[in-house]
């Protein structure tokens, strides 16, 4: 004979919330929906609702502690009610919808088995773009073709960077996911960023160093003219306003890096020259005395 407060795990002194509590916890451990094809847990979770059946109700536990209904009364009566039904009813089902209330009852059962359940067939597509380094300054308009054949029109903002995911929603697989572009950014050799500026690197003459000049100086909007102040030497850094990113209400600027450089053919008359500068103007750019 099934003994409802030992197939609970409670005590016979138990509060009527320490049944149900015990029941809860029982039932969603034991469901068959969170245990398929196991019928080691069916069969206890039949007992379990049995078992709260019988004493789950402050008006049936106090039926069946002072013996009104004996559990061979309770399965007889419950016989009968099947057999009323028909052979498909489903007892069980019924007392669990019925006592907890169905739906916010199943919702809090599920949760565990839904956390589980696997992962459904991503419908999202990647991509690659390569774009050169002027795109990724000044930004672009592109086009890509999806596996599906459709042309996407893409606009590469300004200032993006190399790894950066375009997110297009709907564009995935049969429109079902999201078709992802992940930007490649290409080197550009003298260049370099560094937040919003850009920094390049520009070679002056040694004359251009000592006495200064203007000169022609390229930039990502095309060559503006810089003023070379004299006495500069090679790691100088210049600033021009305003030519770095431009992302949004901030603006970067371009920092143009001085080297300066000896002509590559030292001719009789230049070696002469500067020969005769030397006793004049000779300094020690070591600082050694």
């Amino acid at each position: 004979m099934l003994n409802p407060y030992e197939t609970l795990g409670v005590s016979k002194t138990a509060t009527n919330d320490e049944i149900k509590k015990a029941y809860r916890a029982l039932a969603k451990k034991n469901h068959p929906d969170l245990n398929p094809g196991n019928k080691k847990a069916e069969e206890k979770f039949k007992k379990i609702s049995h078992a709260n059946d019988l004493i789950g109700t402050p008006e049936e536990r106090a039926k069946f502690d002072s013996g009104e209904i004996s559990e061979q009364q309770y399965q007889k009566q419950q016989y009968q009610g099947r057999n009323s039904q028909g052979p498909h009813s489903d007892r069980y089902s019924q007392s669990f919808a019925d006592q907890f209330g169905g739906e916010d009852f199943f919702e809090d059962l599920f949760k565990s088995h839904k956390a589980k359940a696997p992962p459904r067939p991503a419908h999202d597509t990647h991509y690659q773009m390569p774009i050169s380094f002027q795109e990724s300054i000044i930004g672009s308009e592109k086009v890509i073709t999806l596996s599906n054949g459709k042309n996407l029109q893409i606009k590469i903002p300004p200032g993006i960077t190399s790894g950066t995911k375009l997110r297009f929603k709907n564009q995935g697989e049969q429109g079902l996911g999201d078709a992802y572009i992940e930007i490649k950014v290409g080197p550009l050799e003298g260049w370099s960023r560094q937040g919003l500026d850009l920094e390049t690197e520009v070679a002056i003459s040694f004359i251009e160093g000592i006495l200064g000049a203007e000169i022609s100086v390229p930039t990502m909007y095309g060559p503006v003219m810089l003023k070379i102040p004299s006495g500069v030497n090679t790691g100088t850094k210049l600033r021009i306003k305003g030519k770095g990113i431009k992302k949004e209400q901030e603006i970067g600027n371009q920092i143009v890096k001085l080297k300066v450089m000896l002509p590559k053919i030292l001719t009789p008359e230049l070696s002469a020259a500067i020969a005769g500068l030397k006793t004049a103007y000779n300094y020690n750019p070591r600082g050694e005395s």
